[in-house]
């Protein structure tokens, strides 16, 4: 019995590492680049400075673009 479990063990980490190896970057099969966003970061920032609040990204806002460098 002892048998089977390692050999249980030793399959079903077999599997977790072959699933994780087939595993693709998404971003690298489209061009697209991610960039600050920056129209909404202007649009919070300008609400925020008429409250008189002050804003500090930790995060930024970030969107796709298509990657122009690509296209060159």
């Amino acid at each position: 019995m002892n048998t089977f479990h390692r050999a249980s063990v030793v399959a079903l980490a077999l599997v977790g590492l072959g699933g994780c190896a087939g595993m693709q970057d998404k971003s690298a099969m489209y061009p697209n680049q991610v960039v600050d966003d920056g129209a909404y970061i202007a649009q919070v920032e300008h609400m925020a400075r008429d409250r008189g609040i002050s804003v500090r990204w930790v995060n930024p806002p970030q969107k796709r673009v298509k990657d122009l460098k690509q296209d060159q």
